[in-house]
């Protein structure tokens, strides 16, 4: 029994040693097959790149790339992968966000473990590039350089209304401009873009000047002679502020007495420039005020032409808007129309000014049915004698010096006192006055009109042959009650005659009360003559700017 014993134990120690080294073996395979798995294990990241969307990296075992996809916001951008880079196939703006996401397909032998696809998404932002310095001053004969915040690849510049696109090879901060070397100063427009697949933006405007010359040069934006209300003056010196002006500053101030004085302020953004802003409307249409400034300087025009020098320069307002003052002087009455704007424009002097620059929708209607000798002068939008007419009664009623001649809308207290007008609505509170002469058939008769109906109607004498009176429209311009007129008769004696109730609206033709045996036909010198009781009804009912009427004959 002893010797079985012993057999049983050899056998079961060999099996013991079977069983180590197997689990042995099949334990060393599993290591080895984790070290595989995790050697080949597909790794896939999406980073930031500063020259595309994003950079895929990927490593292990091989994984399909299924789908590439992005947007801005919620609109989609077309996009492709190359060489690992995520890229748009179009343009697309500076500084927006986007956002990219790739889908994987990983390795059958590891689906079932970690599933069939990975997604990998990034959101990032576009680069963009600021031009550093607006003013750059360069040796005479070298190229003017422009720095930038970030490094570009693509630059455009215009300059003497050309515009140049330079493609770099490698992106850089500073870039020469083109053609520059060869320009003594100017100003351009200067727009850049760190990726050549990024939109270029909105330009920045960059002066340069040369390092020459006893006299301080100045830059000088925008247009002097074509000021908006609301324009920002800046202007930019080949030297330092305080080296040239000192600690004082321009000063503007009208050139027409009783004008509004400018109320703006200066702030200095750069070393190199002193900008004037506005409070609200300090630049009316067509009104002219003198730049004063501190020291004299040479004044150079943006494309480089060298100006006069000084430490004064002339500046106007820009010219009105004919359909804004037209809804104006609807708006205040002093039309036979009406206006209604599908906008509201609120009574605030900043949202008059924007209307003045931008005048707002609407429409314009007759407030009376009307004879077509007046309703077919009327067109809006185009200068016209109702206009004109409106403009100087607007004018004599506000104490301005009103204009019957060709520059009748170019007072340059008339829009101010207009807005004024407006925001207070101080609407003119007389009825709308037209005088019609007609001429046939006999007996010629003048028609008073007032709101539309006429108030008063009385037989009238007009300008005999060779002496007739002009036909058409035109506003009266000069009243007296009483005055003296003197000229010369048909038959070569000369006249001195005291007239009354005198409204004229042509040159020497007026309509006027003068006594003669009976009226209704031609026998003045021109004028349209009335019974003097009649004239003075007729005199009190018009004033400057009431439309007269001669229609003619035939």
């Amino acid at each position: 029994m002893a010797s079985a014993r012993h057999t049983r134990s050899k056998g079961s120690h060999r099996g013991r040693n079977a069983l180590v080294i197997g689990g042995g073996i099949v334990g060393g395979l599993l290591i080895a097959a984790g070290i595989v798995m995790a050697i080949n294990w597909p790794k896939a990241s999406l980073s930031s790149s500063y020259t595309s969307l994003g950079k895929l990296t990927t490593s292990g075992a091989h994984q399909r790339v299924l789908n590439v996809a992005g947007s801005v916001g919620q609109q989609p951008i077309p996009v492709e992968l190359q060489d690992g880079e995520v890229l748009p196939t179009k343009d697309i703006s500076t500084g927006v966000t986007t956002t990219i996401t790739v889908t994987l397909q990983r390795p059958s032998w590891i689906a079932w473990i970690a599933g069939k696809t990975q997604r990998l998404t990034l959101t990032s932002h576009t680069p963009r590039a600021r031009l550093l310095d607006p003013v750059a001053i360069a040796s005479s004969g070298q190229s003017v350089q422009s720095e930038f915040s970030n490094p570009v690849s693509v630059v455009a510049y215009s300059f003497h209304s050309t515009t140049k696109y330079v493609k770099l090879t490698k992106a850089t901060s500073h870039v020469a401009i083109p053609g520059s070397s060869h320009s003594a100063a100017g100003s351009l427009q200067v727009a850049a873009v760190p990726d050549p697949w990024e939109t270029l933006p909105a330009a920045s405007n960059m002066v340069f000047f040369r390092q020459t010359g006893s006299t301080p040069e100045a830059i000088i934006s925008p247009d002097l002679n074509n000021l908006s209300p609301e324009a920002t003056i800046t202007i930019t010196l080949s030297r330092p502020v305080t080296k040239v002006f000192g600690n004082k500053l321009p000063t503007i101030s009208p050139t027409v007495q009783g004008a509004d004085p400018v109320k703006g302020t200066w702030s200095e953004p750069t070393p190199y420039t002193l900008t004037f802003t506005p409070t609200t409307g300090d630049f009316w249409p067509s009104e002219s005020f003198t730049m004063t400034t501190p020291a004299s300087v040479a004044v150079v025009s943006p494309t480089g032409a060298r100006g006069a020098t000084g430490d004064t320069l002339a500046l106007s307002g820009a010219p009105m808007s004919m359909l804004r003052l037209q809804q104006v002087l609807a708006q205040l009455n002093y039309l036979p129309v009406s206006f209604t704007s599908s906008t509201s424009v609120a009574s605030t002097e900043a949202a008059q000014v924007s209307a003045l620059q931008s005048p707002p929708q609407g429409t314009f209607n007759w407030r009376w049915t009307m004879p077509t000798q007046l309703t077919s002068l009327w067109s809006p939008g185009n200068a016209n004698v109702i206009t004109k007419g409106a403009v100087m009664a607007f004018e004599d009623f506000n104490g301005l010096n009103y204009t019957n001649g060709s520059g009748w809308a170019n007072n340059p207290l008339l829009w101010p006192t207009l807005i004024k007008d407006v925001i207070s609505n101080n609407v003119d509170p007389h009825p709308y006055a037209w005088i019609q002469v007609q001429k046939a058939p006999l007996p010629e008769t003048l028609y008073l009109w007032e709101n539309g109906s006429v108030v008063l109607t009385s037989p009238a004498n007009t300008g005999i042959a060779g002496l007739k009176t002009t036909n058409g429209t035109f506003p009266i311009y000069l009243r007296f009650k009483e005055n003296y007129m003197s000229g010369t008769n048909p038959n070569g004696t000369t006249y001195h005659d005291l007239v009354h109730w005198i409204n004229y609206f042509l040159g020497s033709e007026a309509v006027h009360g003068f006594v003669r045996a009976q009226y209704g036909f031609p026998q003045s010198l021109g004028c349209v003559e009335l019974p003097v009781p009649t004239a003075a009804v007729v005199f009190p009912q018009v004033h400057i700017g009431t439309l007269v009427t001669v229609m003619p004959s035939s």
